[in-house]
């Protein structure tokens, strides 16, 4: 059972995340050279109140973790995980603490990168803070996985304020990411979110070079495949009826721009909050013109091939150097924007009818 049990969890949430990290990979070690991370990590170890930054994104990567472990034991396709309450205490804590420490591997590794340069200048209140912090990402979420093994079919119950008023079309998958999946929503929005507060602060008195904005939309749009693969599999499995409705194309697509403006309203508060001086109001429209054909093109590209629901991840991997690309060639953004929401269009079109769904294996 616990070899059932660690395939299911950790070899899976590796699997599905495979571009995630890919895509991490490329960004933190192609970008950033090794020598500037030694340097970062050992400054923070000498005034060790700054480790608190490395620290932020390790507990942001332990809830995304505990978000899959969550959707694994709700999705029916891993009922028989049900069974693991039956398992002795002993045992399954055991079976816990492996999983998490299974899960958390990378935060490990990275870690036990910055100890190896603790040891040898006797930084023993760094070292001390970092175990600490490891010791709670692995123990702290114990009690919770314990409580959501014993109440996975639960059905949450959320308080309406019009319970008489039907709910639009468009709010359907938003409710559902706060319902089913708040820490997916929660992560990405928070992930983007700082992403874009980086790019426009990251220069405030010099003239703002545009691309830098459009350089982070992009990112922050690749990391919105999440919630395309999500909304493809929730329409497959709680709106099996929405192919049979005498919708239009112009009125799918409609619903789908309302959509893509509500999901995106975190960016664009912080774009019109934290907008370089420079930077004209109209270029925001195009930037958020830009990350909702990100998202479009994601779901449509899961329309157009359902297999792609175990490569959805690797399509932003290819996607970020090639839409790098264009942006360092000064492509237009609204023109790159443009070819995402057309390539949507096309694939509404003329696959949307014809996709069908199959439960990853």
């Amino acid at each position: 059972m616990n070899a059932v049990f660690f395939r299911t969890l950790v070899t899976e949430f590796y699997r599905q995340n495979s571009g995630f990290f890919l895509l991490i990979l490329l960004i933190g070690f192609s970008i950033i050279r090794s020598d500037d991370h030694v340097a970062l990590f050992r400054y923070a170890m000498a005034s060790p109140s700054t480790l608190v930054y490395y620290f932020i994104p390790w507990i942001l990567y332990g809830l995304k973790t505990l978000s899959f472990v969550r959707s694994q034991f709700r999705h029916p396709a891993y009922g028989f995980l049900d069974l693991w309450r039956l398992v002795p205490f002993g045992t399954r804590l055991s079976g816990w603490v492996t999983m998490q420490a299974g899960l958390l591997l990378p935060v490990f590794l990275y870690a036990g990168w910055m100890s190896v340069y603790a040891f040898p200048g006797r930084q023993w209140s760094a070292l001390v803070l970092i175990g600490l912090v490891l010791l709670g990402l692995v123990i702290l979420p114990l009690p919770l996985l314990e409580r959501m093994l014993h109440h996975t079919s639960r059905e949450v119950r959320v308080r309406t304020f019009i319970r008489h008023w039907p709910l639009p079309y468009p709010l359907y998958f938003i409710q559902h990411l706060f319902r089913r999946q708040p820490l997916l929503l929660l992560l990405t929005k928070i992930f983007s979110g700082l992403l874009i507060m980086g790019v426009c602060l990251l220069y405030p008195t010099d003239d703002y070079d545009e691309r830098l904005l459009t350089i982070g939309m992009l990112i922050g749009g690749l990391t919105q495949l999440g919630l395309a693969q999500e909304q493809y599999i929730f329409e497959h499995e709680y709106l099996l009826l929405l192919r049979n409705l005498p919708l239009s194309f112009g009125k799918r697509m409609g619903y789908l721009f309302v959509q893509g403006l509500l999901l995106f309203i975190p960016e664009a508060l912080l774009l019109f909050r934290y907008l370089p001086a420079t930077v004209s109001w109209l270029y925001v429209g195009k930037a958020l013109f830009f990350g909702i054909g990100l998202w479009l093109a994601g779901l449509h590209r899961l329309y157009q091939n359902d297999k792609s629901l175990e490569n959805l991840g690797s399509y932003g991997l290819w996607g970020f150097p090639m839409g790098l690309l264009l942006i360092m060639f000064q492509v237009d953004t609204a023109l790159l924007g443009l070819l995402l929401w057309v390539y949507a269009a096309w694939i509404n079109a003329y696959r949307y009818y014809r996709s069908e769904f199959h439960l990853p294996q």
